[in-house]
C-alpha cells in the first residue's frame, strides 16, 4: 500500500466491534499477524479499561490502550497516566442530568460505572422497546446490558477518581438539547465533551482527547503522528484523525468523520469491515 504504517490505532465501537459488541476470532488473527510482522497496533477507545476488556477476548493483545477519551493510557498491562473528573463538576453535572431525567454513568478509572439507585426508573424509561432507528444497535445492546448488568446502583455515588461521565437519550432531540445544556455549563467549568452518536454525550477532563492519550505511546515507542493510521467512525475519532499520518473511516461512519479522512472501508464494522480492511493492507 502507498502508506507505510509503523502503528496501527483502532477505535472500538462502531470499528472493532461487532454487531453484538465482541471483537471477531478474525480481527483477533490480523491484529496478531500485524504486530508479528513489527507494526504496533493501539486501541483508542471511549471505553473504561473494564467495559474494553469485557469487550475483548483473552487472546488479544496490543501495545498499548487508550481508555476513556484519553483519560487514561496503559502499556503492557500497567497504567502510564491518569487524569479524573473534579469531584464538584461530577456532582453538578450528575444533579442537573437528575433534574432533567437524562440517563447517566459515571465511570471510574478502574471498575463499573455507577448511579444513584433512586434514578433507575427514569434510565429504565430510555431502553424500552421499539428502538428508535436513529440509536445504533451496538449502542442501545449496550445501554440494555448497562441496566441490567454492568452498573454499580448505589445509594451514595461515588465522585472521587472518575475518568468520564455518559449521558444517553433515545431521544434525539432530548440529546440535543443536553449537549446545549453542557456548553453553558463549560463557561464556569474546564471540561471538554465528545459524542459518538446522536443520542450520547461523554464529558472528560478540558483539553483531554485520544489525540493526547495517543501521543504518551508514540514517545515510548520513539514514533511520530505521521508513522500513524487511524481507523474509526465517531466525532470523538477526529482529534486523533487529524495529526495521523493516514486516517481511514469505517463504511458505517458518521457523514462527518468520512469527509476527513484519506480512505473509507468497503464494509461496516457488522460485517467484519476492519478484519478486511486490515487484511488486505497487512496481510504481508
Amino acid at each position: 500500500m502507498a502508506f507505510q504504517a509503523k502503528a496501527v490505532i483502532l477505535d472500538m465501537d462502531g470499528t472493532m466491534l461487532d454487531h453484538e459488541n465482541r471483537v471477531s476470532q478474525t480481527l483477533t488473527d490480523i491484529i496478531k499477524t500485524i504486530r508479528q510482522n513489527g507494526r504496533k497496533v493501539f486501541i483508542a477507545t471511549g471505553r473504561t479499561i473494564k467495559e474494553a476488556k469485557d469487550a475483548t477476548p483473552h487472546d488479544l493483545e496490543v501495545d498499548g490502550i487508550v481508555c476513556a477519551n484519553g483519560m487514561v493510557v496503559y502499556m503492557d498491562g500497567k497504567q502510564i497516566v491518569k487524569h479524573s473528573l473534579d469531584s464538584n463538576l461530577v456532582t453538578e453535572l450528575v444533579g442537573q442530568a437528575q433534574k432533567e431525567k437524562i440517563y447517566y454513568e459515571v465511570h471510574p478509572i478502574e471498575g463499573s460505572g455507577a448511579a444513584l439507585i433512586r434514578d433507575k426508573a427514569f434510565f429504565m424509561e430510555e431502553i424500552q422497546d421499539p428502538k428508535p432507528e436513529s440509536v445504533k444497535e451496538d449502542e442501545w445492546l449496550s445501554r440494555k446490558a448497562a441496566i441490567a448488568e454492568d452498573i454499580e446502583w448505589t445509594d451514595n455515588l461515588p465522585t472521587e477518581d472518575a475518568a468520564k461521565i455518559y449521558f444517553f437519550s433515545k431521544d434525539k432531540q432530548r440529546m440535543t438539547a443536553w449537549k446545549q445544556t453542557l456548553d453553558q455549563l463549560k463557561e464556569k467549568h474546564d471540561f471538554s465533551a465528545f459524542a459518538s452518536s446522536d443520542h450520547n454525550v461523554e464529558v472528560m477532563q478540558k483539553n483531554v482527547s485520544k489525540a493526547t492519550g495517543i501521543q504518551y505511546l508514540l514517545e515510548h515507542y520513539a514514533l511520530t503522528n505521521e508513522d500513524i493510521m487511524m481507523i474509526g467512525d465517531s466525532e470523538n475519532d477526529l482529534p486523533l484523525m487529524e495529526i495521523a499520518g493516514y486516517a481511514v473511516a469505517m463504511k458505517n461512519a458518521a457523514d462527518v468523520v468520512k469527509q476527513q479522512v484519506d480512505e473509507i472501508t468497503a464494509y461496516s464494522h457488522k460485517e467484519d469491515g476492519l478484519y478486511h480492511f486490515l487484511y488486505e493492507k497487512f496481510s504481508d
